[in-house]
């Protein structure tokens, strides 16, 4: 019981100092869970896509070099018969934003006639997939993006793209694909695009029209996937378009490395911080032992041994990282957990995904943070001589 209220005496004799200890530990742990649900989101995404059986045919120099819309044509004469490519779409990026809102949007200009069978997981009613095929200037918001812009089924909306043609495009919602996998995706009509792209002046020998940044083959079983993957390249080797062609999971996470690469940056922030924290409860556990050296002296003389010195040093070090990393890893847990925050969409991810499992890996990492921290003070204290600390007292 005395050993109780030493520890609590000493953790509130320097309430700032405690408490700026506490965040010190507290906000790496914090970073270190919410990193944890990302990654922890990409690679459900990234799993979610491998089930899909889809490839990705892009431009072999670049994935942002356009493809000829004719290609579509070309990959759908593999297999003439249809029962091991079930459909192609070309789609063409087109991003965009609303007015007067710094927001960018994601958008994609898909070819109609294919994209419900190619990406079947919008899950449209029928009533909304009549509507798609009938309006040119048709649109499937993304969820998240409808409930950010108070748009719903049956608006008109306009958005300026960020390529060309630049020029605002009017469209009607059909659908904002509750259901849907990706919730902050737009897709409208590439013929509504195209149609807008011929009314712009180009280039001498070269139309703005006729190009998509990407294709999509939906295949039967994992073997077509794994044959057509080759096959394709093969078909376009040494034409001025060549193509690489990969399989949906490996196609994204290519482009969450090249544009984002989240995973590896997030994982050196993560680690940053924790050594930050380290270092920030060491100075702590440092100034600690400083300003009490004649105190340990005393207890060292009045009999005190050095293990019971090196041990109410490590418990009060393991007490207050662990108090920081219990709030650390409290805050998103309850923020992403029971607060509006829980419907926050994260582009690729649908929401963050915060598991207990991470929140009790996170305070363990914080109790190691404390026993860290403290492991040379506590053994500068136990090697402490008494007589020269008692002659050092002012």
């Amino acid at each position: 019981m005395l050993r109780l209220v030493y520890l609590y005496r000493n953790l509130t004799r320097n309430m700032l100092r405690t408490a700026l200890t506490c965040a010190a530990v507290g906000l790496p742990i914090m970073i270190y869970v919410l990193s944890a649900a990302v990654i922890d989101g990409l690679n459900l995404f990234l799993d979610n896509a491998a089930k899909q059986l889809r490839l990705v045919v892009t431009h072999r120099a670049s994935i942002i070099n356009p493809l000829p819309s004719g290609y579509r044509a070309k990959i759908e004469s593999l297999d003439p018969t249809h029962t091991r490519i079930t459909s192609v779409c070309g789609m063409r990026w087109i991003g965009g934003k609303v007015e007067n809102v710094s927001t960018p949007l994601s958008t994609l200009a898909a070819e109609h006639d294919t994209y419900l069978a190619t990406i079947p997981e919008e899950n449209l009613s029928p009533d909304e997939i009549e509507a798609w095929n009938r309006d040119r200037r048709a649109i499937i918001v993304g969820a998240a993006t409808a409930r950010q812009f108070g748009w719903k089924k049956g608006d008109r909306i306009t958005i300026h793209p960020s390529v060309p043609p630049y020029t605002p495009m009017e469209f009607n919602v059909v659908s904002t694909a509750p259901n849907a996998k990706d919730p902050v995706t737009n897709i409208c009509r590439l013929d509504y695009l195209e149609e807008e792209l011929k009314k712009i002046a180009a280039p001498p020998g070269w139309t703005a029209d006729g190009w998509v940044s990407f294709i999509f083959v939906k295949c039967t079983t994992k073997a077509d996937l794994d044959y057509f993957r080759t096959r394709i390249d093969d078909l376009f080797a040494r034409t001025p378009d060549e193509t690489k062609t990969q399989d949906e999971k490996a196609f994204m996470n290519d482009f969450i490395n090249q544009i984002f690469n989240l995973p590896r940056n997030l994982r050196i922030l993560a680690g940053v911080t924790i050594f930050v924290a380290v270092m920030a409860a060491a100075n702590t556990m440092s100034m600690n032992i400083r300003d009490r050296m004649n105190e340990i002296a005393t207890l060292k003389s009045l009999g005190f041994g050095r293990s019971l010195v090196f041990g109410l040093i490590q418990t009060e070090s393991l007490t207050l990282c662990a108090l920081g990393g219990a709030i650390g890893a409290a805050i998103p847990y309850v923020a992403f957990t029971h607060t509006p925050l829980r419907n926050y969409a994260v582009p690729l991810i649908q929401t963050l995904d915060v598991r207990l499992v991470v929140c009790g890996e996170s305070f363990l990492i914080a109790a190691a943070i404390g026993v860290l921290a403290a492991a040379w003070p506590a053994w500068s204290a136990t090697r402490l001589h008494v007589v020269e600390a008692l002659r050092n007292l002012e």
